[in-house]
C-alpha cells in the first residue's frame, strides 16, 4: 500500500509538468495583393487553435510598425477550441511594396509565434489642383500671399500668381488694390472650366516710402460669390548704389548706447529715456523708420535728419503693464548708413 501511494505522488507531478497549451495557426502569412492608399484599413484574421491540453492565454501581440494595429481574444482558450488574432493595416502615405511582422506571445509551449503580412500600394491619383492651396469658391491661387522679397526703394517689381477655375461653370475674376504703388491685373478676365489664369502686379517701391517688411493686399471678387485677398509682401532696403564705388561719403550713425536698464517699475507706470544718435558720416543721415515691439513704448527722435557731425537726441517713453516680472521691449531703427541699415535698441526693466 505504501509504495502504491509513493507511486501516485511520484506521477501526478509529471501529469501536471505535461499539461500545456500549445497554439496552432491555420495560416502565418497573408498577402493583401494590391490595395488602395486610399482604400481605407486594409484587415485579415488569424486563426489558431489550442491544440494543447491545457487553457491558452495570449499574453501579448505586437507589431514591427505603427501602421499595423492588431486586436486579439483575451479569454483563455480551452483545449480543442479557437480563436482569432485581427490584424489591421493603414495604407495612406505608404505606397510601393510592404511587409510587416506581428510577433504573438503566450503561456504556449510555443510561447512566441510570428505572423506576417505583405502586399502592394498603389499611389493614390495625383490631384491636378494640389498646388493651389487658396480658395475662393470655384477660383484657386497658388497661395494667399506673394512674396516679392528683398527690394530696393527705387525698385519697380513686376510678379504674377497663377489661379484655376476647378468648377464646371465659367467664372468672372475681378481683381484690385487699395494701395497707389500697387497696379494689379488678371488674365484672362473668365475662366472656363478648368482653364489656368494669372494675377499680374506691379510694385512701385518708391511709391510705397517705406522701408524693412511692408505689406499690402490685392482684393479679388468673382461672380459665383467666391471673394478674398492676397498679401502683397516685401523687405524694403535702401538703394546704396550710390556708395557702390566707395562710401567715403556715406552717413555714419553712432548710437550713444544700444540697451538700455531701467531698473524696478511699478505697475502701470511710465519712465522716460534718452540717448544720442550722432552721424559722423560726410552726408546726411536719415531715420527712415521705428518699429517697436508693441504700442507701450514710444520713440521720439529730435530730428529724423542728421547733418554730418551732428547729433540729435531720442526720446523714448515706457509705460509698464500690470504683469509683474521682467520685460524687454525692442525698438529698430532703419537708417540710410549702408553699414548700419537696421539697429535695433533694447529697453529692460523689472515690474514690481
Amino acid at each position: 500500500m505504501k509504495k502504491i501511494i509513493f507511486l501516485l505522488f511520484a506521477i501526478i507531478p509529471l501529469i501536471a509538468f505535461s499539461q500545456k497549451a500549445k497554439i496552432e495557426f491555420e495560416e502565418t502569412t497573408h498577402n493583401f495583393g494590391t490595395i488602395s492608399e486610399t482604400g481605407g484599413i486594409a484587415t485579415h484574421e488569424f486563426t489558431f487553435k489550442n491544440t494543447g491540453n491545457a487553457p491558452l492565454i495570449l499574453t501579448n501581440v505586437r507589431t514591427s510598425c505603427g501602421c499595423t494595429t492588431p486586436t486579439w481574444s483575451r479569454e483563455p482558450i480551452a483545449p480543442g477550441q479557437k480563436g482569432v488574432i485581427k490584424v489591421g493595416f493603414d495604407p495612406r502615405n505608404r505606397p510601393n511594396n510592404f511587409m510587416k511582422s506581428i510577433t504573438v506571445n503566450s503561456n504556449a509551449e510555443n510561447a512566441t509565434a510570428s505572423l506576417t503580412i505583405q502586399g502592394t500600394v498603389t499611389k493614390k491619383p495625383v490631384d491636378p489642383y494640389a498646388i493651389y492651396t487658396y480658395s475662393m469658391g470655384n477660383l484657386k491661387a497658388i497661395s494667399n500671399n506673394l512674396n516679392l522679397g528683398s527690394i530696393n526703394n527705387t525698385q519697380v517689381i513686376e510678379k504674377s500668381m497663377e489661379i484655376v477655375n476647378i468648377g464646371a461653370d465659367p467664372v468672372n475674376v475681378t481683381v484690385s488694390s487699395p494701395a497707389k504703388h500697387i497696379t494689379v491685373s488678371v488674365t484672362p478676365a473668365t475662366l472656363a472650366k478648368g482653364e489656368k489664369g494669372k494675377i499680374q502686379i506691379k510694385y512701385d517701391a518708391a511709391q510705397k516710402k517705406d522701408w524693412g517688411f511692408v505689406t499690402d493686399k490685392i482684393n479679388i471678387t468673382t461672380n459665383q460669390n467666391g471673394s478674398g485677398s492676397i498679401a502683397v509682401v516685401a523687405n524694403i532696403n535702401e538703394d546704396f548704389s550710390q556708395y557702390k564705388d566707395s562710401d567715403a561719403n556715406a552717413p555714419v550713425a553712432v548710437f550713444s548706447e544700444t540697451e538700455t536698464d531701467l531698473g524696478n517699475i511699478g505697475k502701470n507706470a511710465s519712465r522716460t529715456h534718452e540717448f544720442y544718435i550722432t552721424n559722423t558720416g560726410k552726408s546726411d543721415l536719415v531715420i527712415r523708420k521705428i518699429k517697436t515691439s508693441d504700442n507701450n513704448i514710444t520713440v521720439n527722435p529730435a530730428k529724423d535728419i542728421i547733418k554730418a557731425g551732428k547729433k540729435v537726441k531720442v526720446t523714448v517713453h515706457i509705460k509698464a503693464d500690470d504683469r509683474a516680472g521682467k520685460k524687454t521691449k525692442i525698438a529698430a531703427f532703419t537708417l540710410n548708413d549702408p553699414k548700419n541699415i537696421t539697429v535695433t535698441y533694447k529697453i529692460s526693466g523689472n515690474v514690481l
